[in-house]
């Protein structure tokens, strides 16, 4: 009976996220996003769409191939498609609470991977975030080499929206947290001793980046995963007759101020097209570009729900399979 339980709790609470990721996205819409939205899925060609997700997905095994030169170093020995997994299941968990699904990641991994260690292997994703911010800070730069007004360019990278923005006391609230927890690990030495040795594991997961044996591959993916990102971007572009003919300047634009909306914000809901939308509007006078903005936001982010729930699913079998 128990048994049956978890399995049905398996095939539920997946179902269950993804019905409230989509509600929670579209009621989120105002009139105005929701029509441009519908007058985009009319009109789309989405064969460009379809690119657009194959070239996302081949960004999102790179980057899972990739993981396993950082795991190589602590002895591990990695199956590419529990890493694959897992990556897409921090992607999916990301869309509820920013910056969770690198926990979620490296817990997941750990759990269904054999005699790993979830600090360690969570240090490797601390490294991985770091090049990702080096990345992300190149591409900043190349930005604003190419664009032509960048006072206006970083008004609408600075904004965040009216009402869509993380209100301040979630801050306040962030930093009570904190202080109360530090208090109740120094005052209690048995969770203390954990919280030290969670530490000195994670340093030693940092420290693999020291320790790679295949570091020109290591960078060949950072470079093709960050490629892919951009490139999405300008496939997709080719979906709507206004935007099929995006410069340089304008894809690097709408792919820096679009990472910007991601980070603001669970999966960049409500910033992300309103955001590329202003950037290709104002700066490039692109013609409906909140219907480009809202249907690649869209394809990608139901992409991301449908792929890390199947990730969901998928995980616990094939881990039981190779056990079995």
């Amino acid at each position: 009976m128990k048994k049956t339980l978890i399995n049905i709790l398996k095939i539920i609470l997946p179902l269950g996220i993804g019905a409230y990721l989509t509600w929670f996205f579209i009621s989120s819409m105002s009139e105005e996003e929701l029509q441009s939205l519908k007058e985009a899925f009319v009109k789309a060609d989405y064969i460009y769409l379809f690119y657009g997700l194959v070239i996302m997905l081949l960004s999102h095994m790179s980057r899972a191939y990739r993981w396993k030169y950082m795991l190589e170093p602590l002895g591990h020995k990695p199956n590419f498609w529990k890493m694959y997994h897992s990556v897409m299941i921090g992607y999916v968990i990301n869309l509820t609470i920013p910056r969770s699904g690198e926990v979620a990641r490296a817990a997941y991994y750990a759990k269904y991977q054999k005699n790993t260690q979830f600090d360690k292997v969570f240090g490797t994703i601390i490294v991985e975030r770091i090049i990702d911010l080096l990345m992300l800070g190149i591409a900043v730069l190349i930005t604003i080499y190419l664009q032509k007004d960048i006072e206006a360019f970083n008004s609408i990278k600075e904004s965040t929206g009216e009402g869509k923005g993380v209100p301040p006391w979630i801050y306040f609230a962030a930093i009570g947290v904190l202080i109360v927890g530090a208090i109740t690990i120094l005052k209690m030495p048995v969770l203390k001793e954990k919280v030290i040795n969670l530490l000195k594991g994670i340093l030693e997961g940092v420290k693999t980046i020291f320790k790679l044996k295949q570091r020109i591959a290591y960078i060949a993916h950072t470079v093709f995963i960050w490629a892919c990102y951009v490139m999405m971007i300008w496939v997709c572009g080719f979906a709507l007759p206004e935007s099929s003919n995006l410069s340089i300047n304008a894809i690097f634009a709408a792919f820096v101020v679009g990472a910007a909306a991601i980070s603001a914000s669970p999966g960049g809901l409500g910033l992300y097209p309103l955001m590329v939308a202003a950037v290709l509007s104002d700066l490039y006078g692109i013609e409906n570009a909140g219907s480009f903005s809202m249907l690649a936001w869209s394809a990608l982010t139901l992409f991301t729900i449908i792929a890390g729930l199947v990730s969901l699913f998928v995980l616990p079998f094939i881990s039981k399979k190779q056990t079995t």
